[in-house]
């Protein structure tokens, strides 16, 4: 009897070996996927917490971004839109006719909680046609997803329409942890005050993810802070026009059309933070360069090659 018992344990035990291995489990993701259909994001309004990718489809027709951030305590989009984007634009009218004072005085009229917004990233500039995709650590709370480029005047986050959001989408960010793994890059960057520093890896083509080490940050104009946002540069780019482009203060910043063809990058975040964003790119001359005034000067422009394979 013993030995038909181990027999038999023996046999299932030959039969287990050779099963076939279980497949392994597909990474987690926890991705947000954004439409850009006229100047509106579309899609969903919440997401789970941990590393998260926002990825934004942009084929509405001219240059956009994606601009994340966490929301004070007890702040409202409607708020944001009173308080915020229609005084800006009230601001950038008076500006452009000329009425200096008016609008320097409508900008001395922001909320005090407007300083404790956290930038938290987001897609950089994209042109249409191009997916923008950055992913960021998110913890729980109420957040924006923006776009504030402007086109003939008017910035893409103001609806004239009262009580009507622009490319403005409150996202709640949920308790529950998506469990996505950070990302891998190929390439990675970091930002401080002196500019631009590739540290490790280098920009292929296809499909590049880089990491970018938020080294240093500080604000300009208490808007803005370090980011980084690539062009392709052809042979009829205006380069100094297109390293200018993202800075959102003069007039004609973030004006459309783009200068140049955007293909991607990452808004600031906070000091000591890590992000990351793909961009898929094609053999030849790109630059980087960032959302504040004078950012050549800063360092804040870096050109490179990308080669052939």
């Amino acid at each position: 009897m013993h030995r038909i018992i181990t027999a038999t344990l023996l046999a299932f035990g030959l039969a287990a070996c050779g099963a076939p291995a279980p497949e392994p489990a597909e990474p987690a993701e926890n991705v947000l996927k954004l439409d850009v259909e006229g100047l509106k994001f579309v899609g969903p309004d919440t997401i789970q917490s941990g590393w998260t990718t926002v990825r934004i489809n942009n084929s509405g027709g001219m240059t956009h971004h994606g601009l994340v951030y966490r929301l004070p305590e007890g702040v409202t989009a409607q708020m944001l839109d009173e308080q915020v984007v229609r005084p800006i634009q009230a601001s950038l009218t008076a500006m452009i006719a000329g009425d200096t004072d008016k609008a320097a005085q409508i900008a001395s009229t922001f909320p005090a909680w407007l300083a404790d917004i956290e930038y938290m990233g987001g897609p950089g500039m994209m042109s249409d046609g191009v997916t923008g995709e950055a992913t960021m650590f998110l913890t729980p709370g109420n957040y924006i997803v923006e776009c504030y480029v402007k086109s003939n005047g008017v910035q893409h986050n103001f609806n004239p329409e009262p009580g009507e959001l622009g490319m403005v989408l409150p996202l709640t960010v949920l308790p529950e942890d998506g469990g996505m793994a950070e990302p891998d890059a190929n390439v990675t960057l970091a930002l401080d005050n002196d500019g631009y520093r590739i540290t490790d890896g280098a920009f292929v083509p296809g499909e590049n993810s880089v990491r970018v080490e938020f080294v240093q940050q500080q604000l300009y104009n208490d808007f803005v802070g370090h980011d980084v946002h690539l062009f392709r540069m052809d042979a009829d780019t205006d380069v100094e026009a297109a390293a200018r482009w993202p800075d959102f203060f003069p007039v004609d910043g973030q004006q459309t059309p783009a200068p140049a063809k955007f293909v991607g990058g990452i808004h600031d975040m906070p000091e000591g933070s890590t992000g990351y964003f793909k961009v898929d790119l094609e053999k030849g001359e790109y630059g980087m360069t960032a959302e504040i005034p004078d950012a050549k000067a800063k360092g804040f422009f870096k050109r490179f090659s990308v080669a052939g394979s």
